[in-house]
Formats: structure tokens, sequence, C-alpha cells
């Protein structure tokens, strides 16, 4: 195992068992698996009859899994980092595809927010993290301390379920903490790529300083629109703190920035 890769490799079969079942995959599916370590979980996919698209970045896993799934006609790897790969790469050729992996701790959450503007080319995402990510996209409770830009995201692209809890000694090595398996279906925002990139963007940085209030993280960050708009937003969301705000109202006080014209510099 390499530590800068976060590696944890999942050894409980009744766990990968579980995963594909949840993920609903059939015979003839396309799947993505980023960090397919071992193969573990590419074997019971391909066991389905599914074609496998794997990524893998460890040189050593990559010439493994090479030898190992050689005679497999329904395999593919692809040697690099998810996240500089061309996206061309990832996509799907067919329909139906999933995404099925156990992702790299280090790089979970940029990898979600990496496929994030290209999540339709997939008809469900069942990812295994970090338990804490798990909740923070899957949460719909505001004013907790899980709740921010992970959970807004998740409300901006999917509906979600926090499917089920994974010990440590599921995994060789034991992580120091708990995962979890989380089931996405895509969904439409009504927004383009670019404006879902800018509506992030805004969230992103309004939660920057979040014990501050609303109205204190607008004047810091948009003092142009806060100047002309105060009065209007002070009535609005006086003594709100970034969280204390739903998904819909979120997307309401990004449409009246963006109505405004208002620019992210």
């Amino acid at each position: 195992m390499k530590r800068k890769w976060g590696q944890h490799f999942l050894v409980r079969e009744r766990y990968v068992q579980r995963m594909i079942e949840l993920a609903g995959v059939q015979t003839g599916e396309q799947v993505l698996e980023i960090g397919p370590g071992r193969g573990v979980l590419t074997r019971a996919l391909l066991e389905m009859g599914a074609f496998v698209k794997a990524v893998e970045i460890d040189p050593t896993l990559q010439d493994f899994l090479q030898q190992e799934f050689a005679g497999s006609t329904q395999f593919q790897l692809l040697c690099g980092d998810a996240l500089e790969l061309p996206i061309e790469e990832l996509l799907p050729s067919s329909q139906p595809a999933r995404i099925v992996a156990n992702l790299p701790y280090s790089v979970a959450t940029a990898i979600f927010f990496h496929l994030l503007p290209w999540r339709e080319y997939w008809n469900s995402w069942s990812l295994m993290v970090q338990y804490e990510v798990a909740q923070r996209i899957c949460t719909t409770a505001e004013g907790g301390k899980s709740f921010g830009t992970l959970s807004l995201a998740g409300s901006l692209g999917f509906e979600r379920k926090l499917a089920f809890e994974v010990p440590p000694e599921a995994f060789a090595p034991p992580p120091k903490v708990n995962s979890a398996v989380m089931h996405l279906l895509p969904r439409k925002s009504g927004w383009s790529k670019e404006e879902e990139h800018n509506f992030l963007e805004f969230v992103r940085r309004l939660f920057q300083q979040r014990r501050k209030t609303l109205i204190g993280n607008l004047k810091q960050q948009f003092p142009n629109w806060f100047q002309q708009e105060g009065e209007s937003l002070e009535e609005q969301y006086l003594k709100l703190r970034p969280e204390n705000l739903e998904f819909e109202d979120w997307r309401k006080l990004y449409e009246q920035f963006r109505e405004h014209g208002r620019a992210f510099h």
C-alpha cells in the first residue's frame, strides 16, 4: 500500500455483494470503477456480466490487474489519475451505465466534484467513501455541521441515499475511520454546466467562514452587490448563517445574484 494514494483495499465479500445489489448492475451494462486496487469488486462485477472500465493510478496495481484479468474481453484498464485523464476516456460508450467504486479517501471529494458536471452519463453512482464524506453529500438537514458545499452539490445533482456503513475491519489495511456506501441517482438541475459551476463557487465563497452570518459573508465576498442590494438581503437573511439555508433558498439567492449581472471578480 502506498500512503500517498490513501489505499485501503476492500476484502470482505459480503460488502462487495451488497454494493453490487445496491447498484442494480445487470449483464451487459458498462461500469466505471475508480480505484480497483486488487480487483475484488472488479471480479464480482465481471462475474455479473458487466463491462468494467477500471481506472488505476498505482503502477504496481496496474501490472497486477492486467495479469489478473488478461483473459477477460469485458475488462478495460485505464492507467493514470482519474482527475487528469481526459473526461472522454471516463465516459461510457453505451447505455445503461453505472459508477460502482470504492474511492480512495484522499481524492473522493475531488472525484465527486470532477464527475458532477457529467453525472447524467451514468444511470447511478454507488460509491464507498469515508463515512463523513457520505454524510455530508447525503444530508438534507440544514443547520447541522455536516451541511455545507458538498451537501448542496449533492442536492444540485442527485437523489441521494446513504445506504449502509462499512467497518474498518472490512479493509486491508483497516482505515482509522468508518466508511459508508451511498447510492446516487443523477438528475437535471435546469442549469448549464457553467451555471452549476458558478453556483457552487458562489456557495463555496459564502461557506468560507461558516460561523459568520450570511449577511457578514455577503458583505465581505460581494461588497459591490451588497452595497446596492443590502437592504433587501438583510430583510430576507438577517441573523441566518450559511448552513441555515435549504437548497432552494440557496438557489433563490444565487439567482438574485445572477439577475443583477454580478460576476465573481
